[in-house]
């Protein structure tokens, strides 16, 4: 790894800058990175370098055999929505399932993150509860995924983890009411009335087992107080109509971040949640782990942060038909020089 750096630090394409000075036009917040301060959370272009980000293209999460036992410090990722969205995949996990199938495709690929991560480490799911439209006899009701997919981790890996509760991180609201509505159920007068679900749930689990020893850097990492506060304390929130000051934000626990736009037709999770938790749970080097990597957010973040990633899609239907390439265009793979993509970005297609 370390021939590599020096070769990316000395390398030059020969119309145009050196590897390390595209990352500096890149990320200029990371020059230079100050040594245990709260927002020392960008790495800086030589780290960037030292990364390897092994991602799997058309391969299913149930089974990550491509990942030896206990090699991973934090798994973290946003399931498919249950029989909610059409990916545009025939193998697709969620829609047009039955919920016990959902849950149980979703059990074997927490097998496999429990079997790749390593003891005393965390797997962290960002999931929210979904509505389900009256239909016939079926009235409107909400159905809790996150209750399912905790309470069904618990009663089939309790040997193996224990739950540590769950992030809410409030966030736009994205109901759609069939009226044009802003509110749910028929506005007016009591009992006509539904509630809005305008957050979702970050579950943790912790794997049994002592953790890894802390690198030599580890002072490099250090959480300060406040920051702490705000990083673990359980109400993340995002308000569109009100600023929260930062005060506010550490002394009620709120986690406040907007959420994101879709990229190549596929909803995707905000970057601020996969910085947080990697955050939160991992030293420089280390390795972290999306078995639904998507559209790529979890690899983009890791690497921004010098850290290590593995990440798997089953794939997509992209608005440009080709849903590599809104990986690729995600992960900063063409702000790295030709010589330098394919050892930092191991792209393995299927």
């Amino acid at each position: 790894m370390s021939d590599r750096s020096e070769l990316c630090t000395a390398s030059k394409d020969e119309n145009g800058p050196t590897t390390v000075q595209r990352l500096k036009t890149s990320f200029p917040e990371a020059e230079p990175r100050a040594l245990a301060q709260e927002n020392a959370v960008i790495a800086t272009p030589q780290e960037l370098l030292n990364t390897t980000h092994r991602l799997f293209l058309g391969f299913d999460s149930q089974k990550m055999s491509q990942i030896e036992n206990e090699t991973i410090h934090l798994a973290l990722t946003s399931p498919p929505y249950w029989n909610l969205k059409d990916y545009g995949n025939p193998s697709q996990l969620g829609y047009r399932d039955s919920l016990p199938s959902y849950i149980k495709k979703l059990r074997n690929v927490w097998r496999e993150c429990l079997r790749v991560l390593l003891p005393g480490c965390r797997l962290c799911i960002n999931v929210g509860d979904e509505y389900l439209r009256a239909n016939g006899n079926t009235p409107y009701q909400i159905i809790p995924l996150h209750a399912y997919i905790v309470n069904d981790i618990m009663n089939k890996f309790a040997d193996r983890v224990v739950y540590l509760g769950s992030i809410i991180w409030q966030k736009i609201p994205t109901t759609r009411t069939t009226g044009g509505a802003s509110v749910m159920g028929s506005y007016g007068f009591p009992r006509n009335g539904y509630v809005s679900y305008n957050y979702e749930y970050i579950a943790i689990f912790k794997k049994l087992g002592s953790a890894p020893r802390p690198p030599s850097t580890k002072g490099n990492e250090r959480i300060g107080l406040d920051e702490w506060r705000r990083l673990f304390n359980g109400i993340w929130s995002y308000q569109s109509d009100k600023q929260i000051t930062e005060e506010e934000e550490i002394n009620n626990g709120i986690w406040r971040f907007k959420g994101a736009r879709q990229v190549g037709g596929i909803a995707i999770f905000p970057d601020e949640l996969p910085r947080r938790l990697i955050r939160m749970f991992t030293y420089a080097g280390d390795t972290v782990l999306d078995p639904f990597m998507g559209s790529g957010t979890t690899t983009k973040v890791a690497f921004e942060m010098g850290r290590n990633s593995i990440g798997y899609d089953i794939g997509f239907r992209g608005d440009n038909n080709d849903w590599k390439e809104v990986v690729k265009n995600k992960i900063h793979y063409y702000n790295l020089e030709e010589r330098v993509r394919d050892s930092t970005f191991r792209l393995v297609t299927r």
